[in-house]
């Protein structure tokens, strides 16, 4: 139908133009960080815009729900300022017949979300990890960042107060738990990272250190020279359902990994359907707000956008807090911010079908204005 098509076209506009800036802003801030790292160290372009790639499905997962979002509200915001809404409305078109094709795209965002978080970004960590080992077999000194823990290596951590481009170290710290029951911390004056002739591995050789063994006893013993293989972990891309991630966190969990970091894995893994939902309500509520823009138009519903997209995270930081101190279930930290969401959409929906305004009037408020 020709107004669905019209209606259409005035969303795609600032969902494409939202989504585009959006996920340029974090390619920049991400290039900026990758450019030293990648550059500096003698990796060339090719391999950057490689990373930067398979970067982009959690970019567009972040980016999506508010895109979808300032796309309805600066839409709706331009129709009501002007007076087009109105037109519709006295023509005898409800608002929920104008939310009809608004909705068909949310939905069709909502599925693309949902695939780029249950497909796309699982294949992305993979490839990144595929990219990590030929960046790292042909330029050794990728493998460590200086200041950094580096956790590339499984159940080996490694930490350098100082790393050089051509793999040189400094003021080493690592702490080898491959074997629970024999678990090793290693320190170290110096040392250089080699190449392994197994691709998926790097050698590093230290001098001038100690290792401290734990199993029944600490012990301690001096070296002079010491070799440890570092072995690059390796990335499944199987997408886990529920009961399989909770039978991986119990595992590592028995393992000894940190409470801390299975509550993240669980939070991560549910993020990936929570922002796919969180595209189709987001979607519903922007024109809800926006045909109350009548006088702001696209400016008014780009901020009124850019707030709601801030609270809505805000609700995100809070809910993961909450999670990770043990206050709420995963679950119900994970779908926290949606569920808020909902109920506001549903409200925005009530109110604009029956010509309302979202907040209730202040009696003798316009008197004494």
């Amino acid at each position: 139908m020709t107004l669905d098509r019209y209606l259409i076209r005035e969303v795609a506009g600032p969902f494409l133009l939202g989504l585009s800036g959006l996920t340029c802003i974090f390619l920049v801030n991400q290039l900026m960080r990758l450019s030293d790292l990648f550059v500096g160290r003698g990796v060339g372009l090719g391999t950057l815009a490689q990373v930067l790639g398979v970067l982009l499905p959690p970019f567009l997962l972040i980016t999506l729900p508010a895109a979808v979002l300032l796309s309805g509200l600066v839409a709706f915001s331009r129709l009501s300022a002007d007076s087009e809404f109105i037109a519709m409305r006295a023509s005898g078109l409800s608002f929920l017949r104008l939310m009809r094709p608004v909705m068909v795209f949310a939905a069709l965002i909502a599925i693309v979300a949902l695939a780029l978080g249950l497909w796309a970004q699982p294949w992305g960590k993979g490839k990144l990890k595929h990219l990590a080992m030929e960046a790292i077999r042909d330029h050794a000194g990728l493998a460590i960042t200086p200041g950094t823990f580096t956790d590339l290596f499984g159940n080996v951590v490694v930490f350098a107060e100082e790393a050089s481009g051509d793999g040189r170290l400094q003021n080493i710290f690592i702490s080898d738990e491959r074997d629970p029951d024999n678990t090793l911390l290693v320190t170290a004056r110096d040392g250089a990272l080699v190449q392994a002739p197994d691709r998926n591995q790097i050698g590093l050789h230290l001098t001038g250190g100690e290792i401290y063994r734990q199993s029944n006893s600490v012990q301690r013993v001096q070296f002079d020279s010491y070799d440890v293989k570092l072995t690059i972990a390796a990335s499944s891309k199987k997408v886990l359902s529920w009961p399989e991630l909770q039978a991986e966190i119990a595992r590592r969990k028995a393992a000894g990994e940190p409470q801390g970091r299975l509550l993240q894995l669980a939070l991560d893994h549910t993020r990936n359907v929570t922002f796919g939902v969180a595209c189709f309500l987001l979607g519903v509520l922007g024109p809800a707000l926006g045909i109350h823009s009548i006088r702001s138009g696209r400016m008014g519903g780009f901020l009124q956008g850019v707030g709601v997209m801030l609270a809505y995270y805000m609700l995100i930081n809070i809910a993961q807090t909450l999670v990770m101190n043990e206050r709420v279930p995963i679950m119900v930290g994970a779908w926290l911010p949606n569920t808020v969401v909902a109920i506001a959409t549903l409200y925005a929906l009530i109110q604009a079908h029956r010509e309302r305004p979202l907040l209730p009037s202040i009696p003798g408020l316009r008197r004494r204005q």
